[in-house]
């Protein structure tokens, strides 16, 4: 019960936590790819951290298989070991099992419930969007562009396989060829990328598991990740004045909520990213930020919890 009841500490320090220190990485314009790294390993840690505790919870003997109770003092061993025969441990024990199955199958029921309807949204629109518009194979092989008679100037993309870049006759008479080159490259990079099934987990877990603050706040943070990651894709390949000058002119409002759109989400953020990044991270740097970071938020839940029965075990030792 003692690492068991660490464990969930630990993970809830962090799930308190780790927004505020990812959203500042966000801010300070680190590499986007890394970020979303980061969120998914934390997202991921906490998780799994929590299983752990309740497992353990459940069936008590596996704890003795752990490396934590090397952190656990004899003293404090020697105080609890007779606690396995309360009643009110056998409780907490079947109260684990019950939250395991709960949590499971509340986590399964929202994914097949979303992933019915966003599957369905994305095939409806589709289908409005054809009557009206012209699909152009891409030359190059990738997802086709769906070029749409209206004014407006719109852009976004829908997952699928291989996906579909929706665009405006109404922005091809806004921007210049550098300006168009850059929103394809955009929406390219998106459904390259799988930032649509990325956006999507990150909703999934949000719904399910809303009184949780870091999976709260994931589903945001990620939407805003993957459009400066996507930017990024865009301006490596079209220029960055052109995709400012598209993010500037290009409108988000009217885009369908399934659809990660080119001017929608977070645009103060990603045009002072623009401004103030002088050349886009390098594919080295972005492995390295990604171990390095993704490691440290996966694993920080662990680490609180080994710290947690240090402190428990060093305040029992010094106890009369």
């Amino acid at each position: 019960m003692t690492i068991a009841l660490a464990l969930l500490l630990g993970s809830a320090i962090v799930a308190l936590t780790a927004p505020v220190l990812l959203r500042h990485l966000g801010a300070r314009a680190v590499d986007p790819v890394a970020v979303i790294v980061c969120w998914m390993l934390a997202v991921l840690g906490v998780s799994i951290t929590v299983c752990a505790g309740l497992a353990i919870m459940a069936m008590p003997g596996y704890a003795a298989d752990t490396p934590f109770v090397y952190l656990v003092g004899r003293r404090w061993w020697s105080a609890v070991q007779d606690a396995p025969h309360f009643a009110a441990y056998n409780a907490a024990a079947w109260a684990a099992v019950v939250v395991l199955a709960a949590a499971g199958l509340r986590l399964a029921w929202v994914a097949v419930r979303h992933g019915r309807a966003r599957r369905a949204l994305v095939r409806d629109r589709l289908d409005v969007l054809r009557m009206v518009g012209t699909t152009v194979p891409c030359r190059e092989g990738g997802p086709p562009t769906l070029w749409v008679r209206s004014e407006r100037g719109l852009a976004f993309s829908l997952a699928g396989r291989p996906g579909t870049i929706v665009v405006t006759d109404g922005l091809r008479r806004q921007l210049s060829p550098d300006g168009i080159a850059a929103v394809l490259a955009h929406e390219r990079a998106h459904l390259r990328g799988r930032h649509h099934m990325i956006t999507a987990w990150a909703e999934v877990v949000s719904v399910a598991f809303p009184f949780v603050v870091l999976f709260r706040a994931a589903s945001p943070a990620l939407r805003e990740q993957v459009e400066i990651a996507a930017d990024i894709a865009a301006a490596r390949s079209s220029g960055r004045e052109a995709l400012r000058a598209a993010l500037l002119d290009v409108t988000g409002s009217g885009t369908p909520e399934v659809a990660l759109a080119m001017a929608r989400d977070a645009v103060a953020l990603r045009l002072r990213y623009l401004a103030v990044v002088a050349e886009p991270p390098s594919l080295l740097g972005t492995l390295s930020r990604c171990g390095t970071l993704g490691v440290l938020f996966a694993v920080t839940p662990l680490l609180a919890a080994a710290v947690l029965l240090r402190v428990t075990s060093a305040l029992a030792t010094a106890l009369p």
